[in-house]
């Protein structure tokens, strides 16, 4: 452990600003030496002013806490004689840090001169798997305990704490990883080079550590855990007769091992019988449909079934979902439980795309780039920790900024660098290892993406398979869709055309062009040309984008929204405007073919080097230029497809951002239907296939999934298990009657109905709601009149896009109050998991009918009225439905869950329609009431 002396400091404060007279009102400081906690000092500061009501709230210090304390003139001279010669150690350490230093100065003490150090920044680095790093957060990741957060005092406790499991960790880490931390370390907010400076010392003389630590491997310049390859497993353990019915009570009954490892387990007939079905469904070669409602053990019901098959006819079954965390749960948490429970021993490997794995040699060339963008510098530093510990180089595993996604998409695996034979790491390659446990596991768990590439590939991606269960089966249709589509944006060809710059700047085409002349390879003629194409091109390139801009801004005058898609067709092929912009996509065209033309000579280069030599840094320049010119060719594509090309299959759109950069534009091509794709290059090779979700019935019925996915002539087995909660105890759907009609009232008026229902709930329920909408225009007018609602002063008010964060932080901080309001739309009606005293009542403003001018539903709607059917009946209710139930879903997570669940759009019991809503949820409690009268019976449900 370092010699140095560290003081770790907290304040608690009036506010922000000290310089707008904000006060400290409680300081302390824990001293750390020789890796021990020796001192501490604490005290409350007299402000000379009032704290405020919030501050109070929050820290629980009191004005008559603070009345007989010292002010912070009486108590600098000592707080300097402690911090003095020592690290200044804070969690954020610039708020304290300058505070502090705005304090002493106003008391006339001179300022402070120590080194810093912030344990954010460092806890970020050391810990850069962390799921956060508030102090909170970080402290729960590495269990420190942590007690009455927000007083100074147990603040700097804990903040010790952390700083002395970040020495430790520090002290632990090979010396090549030291080094190279120490050269980042230089760009910091923390002054950590000369304590790196002083650990590697000590470590360069006694060697103790990168000789005792077996599980690290010194590949050239980095430190990266040892992996294991997952071995093929040829042993027969299960016999051809052994009944599957007999190993699965053997695995689900009573006195289950799974009772000590699942909390309140116990054995479901709905579980048992999913197994068994999906069992039958591979032996028999048939495809299967299961809804399986919350609380069912959907997860584990297939999982058994799959690895036993997998075993006993020696071939890999592939589980695909569609959300990371649905990946992450199944290899972290069932995977490792049936592997403690199951009688015989099984394979499990993840794979996802080759985006997704750091690729070693673009990584190590990366940390010796002049760059000095903090994120990118903090992002390389995170990575090299990371090295140390992760086995499969997933970027999922990492919590970098978002400035670090830039940097990471050019370090990340591609076939030219990373799968190239004069790789130093070629052996060492994480995506590799990945293909390769992939090939060797019983149970390879997938993405649906992954899965509709692989279909593309010819299997050339997943290898061989005939049996796949695909969980959150109802997202499949839309992935297939975007799949099979083409999208491109302003922002992409900007990136690329800036990498390449000019013969006058440093970018790639100067660069290219010095590797090629050194060698006789090419004349300056060649890149003068590509020079003056690229020149006209980006000219061009701006004025499409803003003129696709200006042509949809136009096309939707005064709209409501920031974010606007327009569709066009064949009527757009009319009008002047349109026809000047299809005579700049052609000169645009008719450039990118000449200037990929001229770059693919140099393409040969790579392709020819042996003939000469070539050093790392010229063939990686080299290779990213190839990149950008196999961009250039598919963005060429993309511009033919898109707008010179008419397919009555597809649906062609543009989104912008009205009150965004001009050309801040995109543009989307999708498949109508995706039905005979997936029926002819899927369904048709695959011996069973086992779609399951807790939303694919509407009406109680397979038929519209069947239908939309092209199932209908492969008459697959059908299996509906209701959820084993008890709806009708647990659950009441209120419906308040004298909430307006959403056609007779305007916008504003029925959000003004909207926010007073909420708050009337909020108050009542003195708990958390979740508040779904269909439309961000109505959820941000809802969420302004709540933030102005002075009776709900107590309750944290959050609404998806309004600053207050992604929908993960929205989520860990709706958590963390007792009393919130969180708003949302889109992504929240689906795959968020609030448990018990986590969610106390559940909103659902509109029917979550897709709104009519959407692209792809408008689209949809015609394809259907051609071919006969009532797109109401046959589209727009269904997906409303599977929408609905999806919502429903976030309120009861367990059987010990209670919630209300409002609906405030009346049509859900004034409409015929609006009964297949009802119906297609469990049964439970309704209550058609007036506000005034649904108070009673929320007031009764909170006290029952």
């Amino acid at each position: 452990m370092s010699r140095q002396r560290f003081v770790v400091v907290d304040i608690e404060t009036t506010g922000n600003a000290p310089r707008k007279g904000n006060k400290i009102i409680q300081i302390a400081a824990v001293v750390v030496e020789e890796g021990k906690i020796i001192d501490r000092y604490m005290s409350f500061v007299n402000p000379e002013h009032e704290i405020p009501v919030f501050i109070e709230q929050l820290t629980g210090i009191s004005n008559d806490l603070v009345k007989d304390a010292p002010t912070f003139a009486e108590i600098a001279e000592e707080i300097s004689s402690i911090i003095e010669d020592s690290y200044f150690v804070a969690h954020n350490v610039y708020f304290d840090f300058s505070f502090l230093q705005e304090e002493l100065k106003q008391a006339g003490f001179e300022q402070l001169t120590c080194p810093i150090l912030d344990t954010v920044e460092l806890s970020r680095v050391m810990f850069p798997t962390a799921n956060g790093y508030k102090l909170t957060e970080i402290c729960g990741e590495l269990n420190i305990e942590y007690v009455n957060p927000h007083r100074a005092d147990n603040d700097a406790e804990v903040t010790a704490s952390l700083l002395l499991r970040i020495l430790k960790k520090i002290e632990r880490l090979p010396s090549v990883t030291l080094q190279q931390l120490e050269r980042l370390s230089k760009s910091f907010i923390s002054d950590l080079d000369e304590l790196l400076s002083e650990i590697i010392s000590d470590k360069l003389i006694t060697l103790t550590h990168d000789k005792n630590n077996e599980q690290i491997e010194i590949c050239r310049k980095l430190a990266i855990k040892k992996k294991e390859d997952l071995k093929s497993d040829k042993e027969d353990i299960i016999q051809e007769d052994d009944d599957f019915s007999l190993f699965l009570d053997s695995i689900l009954n009573e006195n289950s091992k799974l009772k000590d490892a699942i909390p309140f387990f116990e054995v479901r007939n709905e579980q048992k019988r999913i197994a068994v079905e999906i069992m039958d469904s591979f032996l028999t070669y048939q495809h299967m449909l299961i809804e399986a409602g919350t609380g069912t053990g959907k997860t584990l019901a297939y999982l058994i079934p799959a690895i036993y098959y997998a075993k006993k006819i020696k071939k890999r079954v592939i589980i695909s979902t569609y959300t990371i965390n649905l990946q992450a749960q199944i290899m972290e948490k069932e995977i490792p439980l049936l592997k403690s429970i199951m009688p015989f021993p099984f394979q499990a490997a993840i794979l996802k795309g080759q985006k997704n794995y750091l690729c070693l040699h673009k990584f190590e060339q990366a940390l010796y780039e002049n760059n000095d963008n903090y994120d990118e510098i903090l992002t390389k530093a995170q990575i090299l920790i990371w090295l140390t510990e992760t086995e499969t180089g997933d970027i999922d595993e990492l919590n970098i900024p978002s400035g670090g996604k830039m940097l990471w998409d050019r370090i990340s695996y591609d076939s030219f660098v990373s799968n190239h034979k004069k790789n130093p790491y070629y052996e060492k390659c994480f995506y590799k290892h990945a293909r390769k446990n992939a090939e060797n596991a019983h149970i390879l768990i997938t993405n649906h993406a992954m899965l509709l590439a692989d279909l593309a590939r010819e299997g050339e991606i997943l290898k061989p398979y005939e049996q796949v269960i695909v969980d959150e089966a109802h997202h499949l249709e839309s992935v297939a869709s975007e799949h099979l589509g083409h999208r491109l944006n302003y922002v992409s060809m900007h990136l690329k055309l800036s990498r390449l710059g000019t013969m006058q700047s440093d970018g790639l085409l100067k660069q290219v062009y010095e590797i090629v002349r050194k060698r006789n390879e090419a004349s300056i003629t060649d890149f003068s040309k590509i020079e003056k194409i690229l020149s006209g091109y980006g000219e061009d390139s701006d004025l499409f984008f803003t003129s696709l801009h200006s042509y949809v801004l136009n096309k939707r005058k005064n709209p409501s929204m920031n974010r606007i898609t327009y569709r066009f067709s064949s009527s757009d092929y009319n009008n002047r405007t349109w026809d000047s912009l299809l005579e700049l996509i052609k000169r645009m065209i008719f450039s990118l073919i000449d200037l990929t033309r001229l770059m693919e000579k140099h393409k040969l280069l790579l392709e020819e080097n042996e003939q000469f030599t070539m050093n790392e840094k010229e063939r990686q320049l080299l290779i990213q230029y190839i990149d950008i010119q196999s961009f250039l060719l598919k963005f060429k594509q993309s511009l033919q497809y898109l707008f010179l090309e008419t397919d009555e299959r597809f649906v062609t759109w543009i989104e912008i951002e009205a009150k965004g950069a001009k050309n801040a534009v995109s543009v989307y091509t999708q498949p109508v239907s995706v039905t005979d794709f997936l029926a002819d290059s899927f369904f048709t090779h695959k011996k069973s296939v086992i779609l399951t979700s807790a939303t694919l019935t509407v009406n109680n019925s397979f038929q519209y999934f069947i239908e939309q996915l092209g199932l209908t002539d492969f008459y697959p087995k059908q299996l509906k298990l209701e959820s084993p909660f008890d709806y009708e105890r647990q659950v009441k759907l209120l419906v308040p009657s004298d909430m307006p009609s959403v056609s007779e009232v305007d916008t504003d008026e029925y959000v003004e109905a909207v926010t007073a229902n909420i708050s009337t709930i909020a108050q009542i329920t003195d708990g958390k709601l979740l508040v779904l909408f269909t439309a961000y225009d109505m959820l941000r007018k809802t969420y302004e009149l709540l933030k102005e609602d002075v009776t709900l002063d107590e309750f944290v008010i959050m609404g998806q896009g309004t600053s207050s964060g992604s929908r993960s932080k929205l989520m860990k901080t709706f958590k963390q109050f007792n009393k919130g309001i969180l708003l949302g739309t889109n992504s929240f009606w689906e795959g968020i998991d609030f448990q018990g005293e986590d969610l106390t009542a559940l909103i659902i403003v509109r029917l979550p009918f897709s709104a009519p001018d959407d692209p792809i539903v408008s689209a949809k709607c015609e394809y259907m009225k051609k071919n006969g059917q009532v797109p109401f009946l046959h589209y727009s209710l269904p997906e409303a439905i599977i929408r609905f139930k999806q919502g429903f879903g976030r309120l009861i997570r367990s059987r010990r869950d209670r919630g209300l669940l409002f609906v405030f759009d009346k049509r859900i019991i004034t409409t015929d329609y609006g009964k297949s809503f009802i119906q297609s949820v469990p049964k439970m409690d309704l209550q058609v009431k007036e506000m005034s009268e649904l108070t009673h019976i929320m007031e009764a449900w909170k006290d029952a």
